[in-house]
């Protein structure tokens, strides 16, 4: 996988995975700015970058399972 890719699933994962509050507020501050910084680079939208993250950020969670964990409960 693309490891900038893979840093914004971690990113983002972090954050959708935090308590509401300030921690919250600051995981997604840090997801934002990892996020303007990989659009500036690839000089795509940001908005664009942030779907493709929504999309496969499904996927990459099940096939992050630990060993044994069904997939069937993993996010659909």
């Amino acid at each position: 996988m693309n490891p900038e890719l893979e840093a914004l699933l971690k990113a983002w994962d972090a954050f959708t995975e935090s308590p509401e509050g300030a921690e919250g507020m600051r995981l997604r501050e840090l997801y934002d700015a990892r996020l303007a910084e990989t659009a500036a680079r690839l000089e795509a939208s940001g908005e664009t970058i942030h779907r493709i993250v929504l999309r496969i950020y499904p996927r990459w969670v099940r096939a992050n399972l630990p060993p044994g964990f069904p997939k069937k409960l993993g996010l659909e």
